[in-house]
């Protein structure tokens, strides 16, 4: 369990690394988005999809949950839209009614209708279903994975920037994702109580530059499996390596407690993202978008994750 408040200690390294720029990974070409991922109706590797579609659940465990057929209907208090949205990750008996279900579910809770689709949701028809019942699209979301060891190899560290490593919630780190992540600065009490349930280990990288922190991220540890999630940059701080600093404070935690791969996730409208994680290394696996009913019930909108 991850504890929030100013209690959590932390643990100092000074960033260090190979000299020179990142390499750049053979696979790209200018102009190339390296990060597109498949999307509905295309070819993906369903075992990893449907693996990686679970480690993220479990870094992001909903506040409550309900069952309806194969579908997990997930609620957090507005905190996040996969925390708030169906995991439709098994069949149903009756799609018909199983929507009923989800719209008087999360009318119930306060919140828009909300479910999550990726290339393996399922049934078949649930696209087409969506579309008849007014679920927009509210825009795609690329999961990328990359080895380890080659991340650790890519990342260029040399910069002057100090990361602190915390095992819980520091104040500090709070600060900075609150200026930049909604999650948690207007979901932020939702949030903090999402984090508290987690069953996976976890540590909280944050980098400071000129003794003044710049930039956080959420580094989660499930198996062999890095999951890299909360990366947040100071509008003043990017572009000077910060972001890449918090990561290699992740990467080292995560090969040092024997992981061997890592994933995110990166919204197709986060540019300066995906040209990063592209150049270090990331491939996608497959994409994902939340489809949510266009008749809001009162409820606040919620964040992506």
């Amino acid at each position: 369990m991850v504890s929030a408040g100013p209690s959590s200690g932390g643990s100092r390294r000074t960033a260090a690394g190979r000299q020179g720029g990142v390499a750049e990974p053979a696979a790209s070409s200018p102009g190339r988005d390296a990060l597109a991922a498949p999307g509905v109706g295309d070819q993906v590797d369903v075992a990893l999809s449907r693996e990686l579609e679970g480690l993220a659940h479990r870094a992001w465990p909903p506040l409550r949950e309900r069952h309806v057929g194969g579908w997990v209907l997930r609620a957090s208090a507005g905190s996040s839209r996969r925390g708030n949205s169906v995991w439709a990750r098994g069949d149903v008996s009756d799609l018909t009614v199983a929507l009923d279900e989800v719209r008087g579910f999360y009318a119930a809770a306060g919140l828009r209708p909300t479910i999550q689709i990726t290339p393996v949701s399922v049934p078949a028809g649930i696209h087409q279903a969506l579309d008849a019942a007014g679920f927009d699209d509210t825009g795609p979301t690329d999961v990328c994975t990359a080895d380890l060891a080659d991340l650790a190899e890519r990342l260029d560290t040399a910069a002057l920037a100090e990361t602190i490593m915390f095992d819980g919630i520091a104040d500090t780190w709070l600060d900075v994702a609150g200026r930049v992540l909604s999650t948690f600065a207007d979901q932020r009490t939702g949030t903090l109580k999402v984090l508290a349930n987690l069953t996976v280990a976890a540590k909280y990288a944050m980098c400071v530059a000129d003794g003044v922190p710049v930039a956080v991220g959420r580094g989660v540890l499930d198996g062999d499996w890095l999951g890299v999630y909360s990366m947040a940059t100071v509008p003043g701080a990017r572009g000077r390596g910060a972001a890449r600093a918090v990561l290699a404070g992740l990467v080292t935690w995560a090969a040092d407690a024997g992981a061997s791969r890592a994933y995110l996730q990166v919204e197709q409208t986060s540019a300066a993202a995906r040209r990063l994680y592209g150049a270090l290394g990331f491939r996608p696996v497959y994409r994902y978008s939340y489809r949510r009913h266009h008749h809001p019930v009162g409820g606040p909108d919620v964040s992506p994750r």
